[in-house]
């Protein structure tokens, strides 16, 4: 097989597009000269731009006009293979309609029916499960990871961040309230990581975290009298470019099941990952100097819930164990 031409339809979230990075590097590795087109949403394009693995970003609309263009652009292209890597109904849809020789994709009846190959999800969306249409081709992957595979070049000079600083992510989108830890106990770690460590925490996350982000400030300085303790909140003032290059400078990364938690481990610093809801079997971080914090006791968890009446996978997350995750993180980045 030497196909000219690939397409790669995406899915919509941060953490979905880190996962196809190895996905993306398996194609330019093993088809050097083949061009390969990467469709995804208008926020995700920084990511891909100027990466060696992609030739073109194609901005996936979503006004209903602006969809029948994106339609007739993948079907004046003619590629050889297609990749959908969603399983909805309209990423369905256009693939069938796609023009493409050989279209591979996820089940999801009645919608697969134009796939020549398909495979079906275990577990979530995550990197091994897209390993598993590659293999279906035959295709080696060289490496089984995204470590190392986002850019990380944004200036942020102008940032004025701390000489020595932790990056926090508490919050989730709206839709995944059950992902969500306390706000108190994201303040009082917040207050034993500087109290213990010395280090500011930079809170990160998007305009729609502001408010979360904000409290747990307020929460944490009420716990400290120390005057030098000036928790730093950047949630929705920089973009996903300069996030990769800010989180390269931090000490640790702690937050929930996120983007931005697999967008520190794809750049290699210490995480300490919170999980509840979530499997991380499938999407934990992939870096070696991760960790993840999580109820082990409970039969409903994981259960990928969006809506649940008690939480107690998250809510009855202690503190102190999140801490001495970042302790020891800490203590061995030191050393």
């Amino acid at each position: 097989m030497n196909p000219e031409k690939i397409c790669v339809i995406h899915l919509n979230q941060i953490g979905d597009l880190v996962f196809s990075m190895p996905f993306l590097k398996a194609l330019r590795t093993n088809f050097p000269d083949a061009v390969i087109h990467s469709v995804v949403k208008p926020y995700l394009m920084e990511l891909l731009e100027g990466s060696p693995y992609v030739d073109k970003i194609i901005p996936r609309p979503d006004a209903i006009s602006d969809k029948k263009g994106l339609l007739a652009a993948l079907r004046n292209e003619r590629y050889d293979l297609l990749f959908c890597l969603p399983r909805s109904e309209e990423s369905l849809i256009m693939t069938t309609f796609s023009n493409a020789d050989v279209k591979l994709g996820f089940s999801h009846f009645p919608w697969d029916f134009g796939l020549d190959i398909k495979e079906t999800v275990e577990g979530h969306n995550c990197w091994r499960n897209n390993a598993k249409l590659l293999k279906r081709l035959n295709i080696p992957i060289f490496q089984d990871n995204y470590v190392g595979l986002i850019p990380t070049d944004a200036d942020i000079h102008e940032l004025e961040l701390p000489q020595r600083f932790v990056v926090i992510s508490p919050g989730a989108s709206g839709r995944r309230q059950t992902k969500t830890w306390l706000e108190k106990n994201f303040a009082r770690l917040m207050g034993r990581i500087w109290e213990l460590h010395g280090f500011t925490p930079v809170l990160v996350g998007s305009a729609e975290n502001g408010e979360a982000n904000a409290r747990i400030i307020q929460l944490a300085l009420k716990q400290k009298s120390d005057d030098t303790f000036l928790p730093l909140d950047l949630s929705g003032k920089i973009g996903l470019r300069a996030l990769c290059a800010l989180l390269t400078k931090a000490a640790l990364f702690v937050g929930i099941d996120s983007g931005v938690m697999h967008l520190a481990s794809a750049v290699d610093i210490p995480v300490v990952g919170l999980f509840g809801p979530t499997d991380p079997y499938y999407v934990g971080p992939q870096n070696h100097q991760s960790r993840v914090v999580r109820r082990n006791d409970l039969d409903c968890a994981p259960c990928y819930l969006k809506k649940c009446s008690h939480a107690n996978c998250m809510q009855q997350l202690s503190v102190e164990q999140v801490m001495n995750a970042c302790d020891e993180l800490l203590d061995s980045h030191a050393a």
